[in-house]
């Protein structure tokens, strides 16, 4: 059976004053700040014991869970850049492993496409294929014009081929005008 909603419970977009969401603004700013302080504080404590930067250390020096400053920016950041474990993980990864002769080995490459996710690679997919179907239909339009235009020179060297006979007449008659107009001169 299904329950009825309770007519009090409505749900309702509450309109907050200006005044009071600046008031939670500044209470927000000023608990993220002192998060960052008492980060700071506590990885200047744990860098003096020489004591290795960790959520664990961090929150056994100052009582700070991880969760406290990890969605803050400037405190996750600070975390970041102390953190004696992701100082070691960026370390190892710059060095380069070296082979048995000694020259350094390269990382075999990752290849990009495996970053894509199974739907945007069908979707590449399908772009591609639609786009070599494209070309493929303007190169039958080019063909198609190609043929056209390859019959047309070959009407074309016919013709000429059957106009040979008058344009060697014509020739003939020009050189003959030729020698008489220098005849006429001399």
């Amino acid at each position: 059976m299904k329950r009825k909603t309770n007519q009090r419970r409505r749900h309702s977009l509450h309109l907050y004053p200006e005044e009071q969401l600046a008031g939670l603004r500044a209470s927000t700013t000023a608990r993220k700040q002192e998060t960052v302080e008492r980060l700071r504080t506590a990885i200047a404590s744990l860098k003096e014991k020489r004591q290795d930067v960790t959520a664990q250390s961090i929150y056994a020096e100052s009582g700070l869970h991880y969760s406290s400053y990890v969605r803050n920016e400037e405190a996750i950041a600070l975390f970041r850049a102390n953190s004696t474990y992701l100082a070691e993980q960026k370390h190892r990864t710059k060095r380069t492993r070296k082979t048995d002769g000694g020259a350094p080995l390269q990382p075999s490459r990752r290849d990009p496409l495996l970053n894509y996710k199974k739907p945007q690679l069908v979707l590449r997919l399908r772009e591609a294929q639609q786009h070599i179907q494209d070309l493929e239909r303007q190169l039958t339009t080019l063909a198609d014009a190609c043929f056209q235009m390859d019959a047309r020179v070959v009407q074309l060297e016919a013709k000429l081929t059957a106009l040979e006979p008058y344009r060697n007449f014509v020739e003939q008659v020009r050189s003959r005008v030729r020698q008489e107009e220098h005849e006429g001169e001399s």
